[in-house]
């Protein structure tokens, strides 16, 4: 009796003797489509003419809010080792006095954060009374900031923040970008591109008002998240919990310990040695000429760098040997 075969029983037939050619025409359909899914969905969320001007709009409106905003104070860097803390709300009260007596040469002091989950930005609870404090004991401060920032436009909102809160206050240390969540919660579908990226933008901002800047990671985020080669312009505050680290990029601060204790602060805290300090700079007034004769000079405002700094060979790493 001859055998009746139906069009599936050939399909199988084929698929045995030509597997390797099934095999590669199946994959290339997978991909075609999951390519056509990815252009949709790209497409589908890219932002609209008018979406791309709404935002450049809010950028606008930030910086020329911010445009007079300058840190007169004149400091110059000089080569020395200082000894110093970081502190936040976890502190609580502080009591600066004792905290100079003990030797504390600088401090970096939380102003705020972009919550990790919602995006809200939030001032630290103890960030005014810290500042004062400080300022008040003599004691050299610059400030941090935890980033969670997606876009140019969140990181220039993080960026404002920060300076009209330091406006009023005797800033020498850097202005620190802080950002640990890679790849969590709001940060999931953000490349590390773009958040090198963002730190720059962060950073030129705050060089275009004056102030000093400064890169935080710990030893895992130098390595394997930054590119340091962008930030060539930038101090790089590291973080190690270590007698002695083998670490071997460039670093300038360095924290070594989370359970520090100095006079002043109760409980444990985050330790620093950096291998740089700031002095004012005297200013000298030549009396020979009447301040009324002199003219002001034409009033500029500060430009933000467009372009993320060249790529060169990062330095020597710092070497740190004293610590408390």
């Amino acid at each position: 009796m001859e055998e009746k075969y139906t069009i599936i029983d050939r399909i199988k037939a084929f698929s045995l003797r030509h597997r390797t050619i099934v095999v590669l025409l199946l994959t290339a359909i997978v991909m075609t489509a999951l390519g056509a899914g990815v252009t949709y969905s790209i497409y589908k969320n890219k932002p609209t003419t008018k979406e791309f001007d709404e935002i450049q709009i809010q950028i606008d409106k930030i910086e020329k809010h911010d445009a007079n905003i300058i840190n007169t104070l004149e400091v110059e860097e000089i080569s020395k080792t200082t000894k110093g803390i970081d502190v936040s709300g976890w502190q609580g009260n502080i009591n600066w006095e004792k905290v100079k007596a003990a030797g504390i040469e600088f401090a970096m002091i939380r102003i705020g954060t972009r919550k990790l989950v919602s995006g809200e930005i939030v001032e630290d609870s103890y960030f005014e009374q810290n500042i004062k404090g400080a300022n008040a004991a003599d004691v050299p401060v610059g400030v941090y900031f935890y980033s969670t920032a997606k876009t140019e436009l969140e990181v220039l909102e993080e960026a404002s923040f920060v300076l009209n809160r330091i406006k009023d206050y005797k800033i020498t240390y850097p202005i620190a970008y802080d950002l640990e969540a890679f790849g969590k919660n709001r940060l999931e579908n953000v490349s590390d591109e773009r958040i090198n990226y963002n730190a720059l933008i962060f950073l030129n901002y705050f060089k275009s008002h004056g102030y000093q800047g400064m890169l935080y990671g710990n030893k895992t985020a130098l390595t394997t998240h930054w590119n340091l080669n962008r930030f060539e312009n930038y101090k790089i505050w590291f973080a190690h919990y270590i007698d002695e680290t083998d670490y071997e990029g460039r670093y300038d601060m360095w924290q070594y310990t989370d359970a520090g204790e100095v006079d002043g602060i109760y409980g444990y805290l985050d330790l620093n040695i950096a291998n740089f300090a700031y002095q004012e700079v005297s200013k000298t007034i030549d009396e020979s000429i009447p301040s009324s004769e002199i003219q002001p000079g034409p009033e500029q405002n500060p430009v933000v760098e467009e372009q993320p700094p060249k790529e060169d060979t990062p330095e020597q790493p710092s070497n740190f040997s004293d610590k408390f």
